[in-house]
């Protein structure tokens, strides 16, 4: 438990974060509790021939829902008052998954890859792995009974197969999608059986002869683990073994007789482990919502996050969790529980019926101001509708930031003279073989990107006729996502007639960490606090140095920061009409974009004619900008948010 709290607050010395291999105190947990559940349940059957079922739900009942329904309830105003709507029905899914013990399954489906930025701010996503142990906790005594009853001769081989293919089936997996591997209880079972396989042992064989060497041996497999297992280390996979190895010679031959024994059972060690559950279920909602009203969550506030943890955990302990466990009253503990689930589902189906209470945002995000941001963005679609033949032709390109930035200038292009071919390839596997490019998408949500760019980017037709390349991407030099940008445009440019490519930069930006309408509904502030706030881009950044800098295509860079306010953020916009400027860490808003160009075509025509902007480009009459931006189509539902790249 202390390796998981010091892995998710992230700690951070002279650049490098300790412990980045804390993930793995998860899969010694599993080890542990295969062992100990296995135990009980191995022992009841060879005293009595049958398991008690109701008294062993009951006991989990009471170890398990108490503590949490007490975190759910302390949470739910934090995350009423801080969470956007999306987040509040997220946050509120969450809460129903992790009541059904189904919380591992709704994460895989909704989640990034765990450990990622924007996960860390999940408050409940740490109970995917009580999910996990529930789910093993459910089918695992029903089938020990099955094999112990009718196999009972068998029951070694059928633990170890059972052992064996859900290794091999957690080895296929985490190759083709780490986050099922990750999520899945048929990956995970193997780590809790190899508890059980060591339980069993013990039953039929007694304890092993306590072993000092292959105790400490175990607690270096373990420790290592913790210390030298990375970010990317692939896993749950082979590398799993160590620490699932190690943990089994830990439980097997630690005893009091040799220091590993005495260590992990001396007073700390034994406290700890007595609170370690409340530990559990307390410290990730703590530091998520710390990371949420933080703007620089750094070592000092993590620590703070870490005593608040240990303050609330042993008070829940207390009172929580110890007389709950033990009470005797059981007619009103369970009272007490099933109002509790009653008052929970209704809060959370209220939370989703009403899509999270958008009208909380209004004093800071007017409802008509959301209204027009949404039609605009629904409109990205239908911009390649009506091709004309043999009109010369503008590509706009780029992952997710092409939708907002198509919708923009396509008020200020000549459309007289040049057509637009707006794509985007967002979250689609781009490769250029045999002069061909595919590009299918990771998942069917994003077909409507990739299905167009596919078909449209391989038009040699439109190629020939093709007058300028605008890329429009999450800095374009540096992100590592989509390296395939340049390439693409390159091999674009080969095919049209001479093409100018024109690079555009990004307006300011949050860290991951943060949205823009986050800030300004937890703070009731106007985005001028999100521009304040901005740590990117920097001014007069030599893009020659950056990683993507591609040396060998000619091309102009739109340094919009510099064009519009010269880096004074004094003299900065940070918003328009109402619409904040971004409204999650990095993406324009449609609204701003269109005002903002408007901006920099009428104040600095002379240096976008000598960049050779404005052959493509025509500068705004007098209230042009305004005009063009108040008359966009209607349609598409309200958004808070813009996908990932």
């Amino acid at each position: 438990m202390i390796a998981v709290i010091l892995y998710h607050a992230e700690f951070t010395v002279a650049g490098h974060t300790l412990l980045s291999g804390g993930y793995i105190g998860v899969d010694v947990f599993f080890v542990i509790s295969g062992f100990l559940i296995s135990q009980i349940l191995l022992t009841e059957i060879e005293a009595t021939g049958r398991i008690d079922f109701l008294k062993f739900y009951a006991r989990r009942a009471r170890r398990i829902l108490p503590a949490l329904f007490a975190v759910i309830f302390a949470t739910m105003p934090f995350a009423y008052y801080l969470l956007l709507p999306l987040e509040l029905t997220d946050y509120a899914n969450s809460v129903g998954s992790s009541l059904l013990f189904g919380s591992n399954i709704y994460f895989y489906f909704t989640a990034a890859q765990y450990g990622e930025p924007n996960t860390l701010l999940k408050p409940f996503l740490h109970t995917w792995s009580l999910s996990v142990e529930e789910q093993f906790y459910i089918a695992f005594p029903v089938l020990l009974l099955i094999v112990r009853r009718y196999l009972k001769s068998r029951f070694l081989p059928c633990v170890l197969a059972a052992a064996a293919l859900s290794f091999v089936f957690c080895f296929i997996t985490v190759r083709h999608d780490p986050q099922q591997a990750f999520y899945s209880p048929l990956t995970r079972a193997w780590e809790l059986l190899a508890g059980t396989l060591l339980a069993y042992y013990e039953l039929r064989r007694g304890r092993p002869r306590p072993q000092p060497l292959l105790a400490a041996a175990g607690l270096i497999l373990v420790l290592g683990s913790l210390i030298l297992f990375k970010k990317g280390t692939v896993h749950p996979a082979l590398v799993t073994v160590i620490p699932v190895f190690g943990t089994c010679l830990v439980l097997a031959f630690a005893s009091r007789e040799n220091a590993v024994g005495r260590l992990l059972a001396s007073r700390p060690a034994a406290l700890t482990g007595l609170v370690s559950y409340s530990l559990y279920l307390w410290h990730y909602p703590i530091f998520a919502f710390s990371r949420l009203t933080s703007l620089h969550f750094d070592n000092g506030d993590k620590f703070l996050a870490i005593a608040a943890t240990v303050l609330v955990s042993v008070v829940s302990f207390v009172i929580i969790e110890k007389p709950l466990r033990h009470t005797r009253r059981s007619r009103a503990l369970w009272i007490t529980l099933s109002s509790s689930v009653v008052t929970i589902a209704a809060a959370v189906l209220s939370a989703i019926t009403m899509a999270g209470f958008p009208h909380r945002l209004d004093d800071v995000y007017s409802p008509v101001a959301q209204a027009n941001e949404a039609r605009l963005e629904s409109t990205f679609l239908s911009l390649n509708d009506n091709i004309q033949p043999e009109k010369p032709i503008i590509f706009i390109i780029g992952d997710s930031h092409a939708r907002n930035w198509s919708i923009a200038l396509k008020n200020y292009i000549d459309t007289d003279r040049y057509q637009i071919v707006a794509l985007s390839y967002l979250n689609c596997i781009v490769e250029i073989k045999n002069d061909v490019v595919t590009a299918p998408s990771r998942a069917s949500i994003y077909d409507k990107y990739c299905i167009p760019f596919e078909k449209y980017i391989n038009d040699k037709s439109l190629l020939r006729r093709t007058k300028a390349i605008f890329l429009t991407s999450l800095r374009p030099f540096e992100y590592t996502v989509n390296p395939f940008r340049f390439e693409l445009i390159s091999w674009m440019k080969s095919h049209s007639d001479n093409a100018r490519v024109f690079v555009f930069g990004n307006y300011f930006q949050l860290d991951e960490l943060h949205s823009c309408l986050g800030l300004m509904f937890q703070r009731k502030s106007d985005a001028s606090i999100c521009l304040r706030e901005a740590s990117y881009p920097p001014a007069n950044q030599p893009l020659e140095q950056l990683p993507f800098f591609p040396s060998g295509l000619p091309f102009t860079y739109v340094d919009i920061v510099k064009l519009h306010c010269d880096y004074d953020k004094e003299k900065c916009l940070t918003s328009s009409k109402g619409v904040p400027f971004i409204l999650d860490w990095n993406h324009m808003t449609a609204e701003f974009l269109t005002t903002l160009i408007g901006d920099i075509l009428e104040k600095r025509t002379a240096d976008l004619r000598s960049d050779g902007l404005l052959d493509f480009l025509i500068p705004p009459q007098a209230g042009q900008a305004e005009r063009t931006a108040s008359s966009q189509p209607n349609g598409g539902p309200a958004s808070s948010a813009s996908p990932s790249n």
